[in-house]
């Protein structure tokens, strides 16, 4: 008993020291939502809750690992979740980054930054389906000239919550000028593209078709005014089925503890099939009363192109360390 105990000891001391040399971050989105819509909402609910532990093996190899929360939805099963969302080694060379392992995608990352509101709201391609926030595979990233930057990522393509079911995979190119995150002030502008071939049956034959997904992007800030706007779409395979998306935003900085923000969607499911889409306005206050913590009062008005005006209210909430 004694000697299991000393090891015990011996490994939790090692486990301890070991953390203690990397980095442990966490970040929460929490939220109210309430609407009187067919299916009225009058709760609290947590979105997600990442937790992160990088750290550096060398000067030019380091790891990822992050884990999130979500719901099973299920309609029998509704409870809070744990699964992974990274799990990645970074080796940087005299030639570019290379990423291994389950890493976050290159679709939307810089237009995630741009509109800078993800507790509140995803981004549009993001939020229409059209590429997974993170998957599994392979990854490049290289920068030139302090401000052009490309990557180049080969992934399975089913994303972080499903396993691979066929023998095709994902590629995805990104080129932007400028900064990455530019909340601070600077610009951007930028294009991504991913191809991902897929099977699918007509009549009695097996046909392939390649899903094609573009986006195209500009952001500026000074700092105080931040703006920017995007414009998506995504062919499934042939002319049949092509999605589109345009989307602007803006936010105002008045104070060193407030700014306003608003953004506006127009998403087309079926650029063939009139009055099929709808128009979706986002606009709040977002109060910071203290670095890693925000508070954002805001409405979201979903207007179908058939229909009436969904409007629901949300004080959404983010907590990081």
């Amino acid at each position: 008993m004694k000697k299991i105990f000393i090891v015990y000891v011996v490994l939790l001391s090692f486990s301890v020291a070991v953390f203690a040399q990397g980095k442990i971050s966490s970040k929460v989105y929490f939220n109210y939502s309430y609407n009187q819509d067919s299916k009225p909402t009058n709760s609290f609910e947590i979105n997600r809750v990442y937790l992160t532990y990088a750290n550096n093996i060398s000067k030019t190899i380091s790891f990822k690992v992050t884990t999130d929360v979500g719901r099973f939805n299920t309609g029998k099963d509704d409870r809070l979740s744990l699964y992974l969302k990274n799990a990645l080694v970074a080796w940087k060379t005299a030639y570019g980054k290379f990423i291994f392992g389950l890493q976050g995608m290159n679709m939307f990352n810089v237009e995630e930054h741009n509109w800078g509101y993800r507790f509140v709201e995803k981004t549009p391609m993001d939020l229409n389906h059209f590429s997974s926030s993170a998957d599994l595979g392979l990854g490049y990233y290289n920068q030139f000239a302090k401000k052009f930057n490309i990557s180049a990522l080969v992934t399975n393509g089913s994303g972080y919550k499903k396993i691979e079911k066929n023998d095709y995979k994902k590629f995805s190119f990104q080129a932007y000028y400028g900064e990455g995150k530019i909340a601070k002030g600077g610009y951007n502008v930028g294009a991504s593209l991913s191809l991902e071939s897929f099977d699918y049956s007509a009549g009695t034959d097996t046909l392939t078709q390649t899903k094609t997904v573009f986006g195209g992007f500009a952001a500026y800030s000074t700092g105080a005014l931040r703006f920017g706007a995007e414009y998506d779409f995504a062919n499934k395979g042939g002319a049949e089925i092509t999605e589109t998306i345009i989307s602007a935003f803006a936010n105002y900085k008045f104070s060193k503890a407030a700014e306003i923000f608003g953004r506006f969607d127009i998403f087309d499911p079926n650029t063939n099939i009139d009055n099929d889409g709808y128009s979706y306005f986002i606009g709040g206050i977002n109060i910071i009363p203290a670095k890693g913590f925000s508070i954002a009062p805001n409405v979201k008005i979903k207007t179908p192109q058939l229909g009436d005006s969904i409007i629901s209210y949300f004080v959404n909430f983010e907590f990081k360390i």
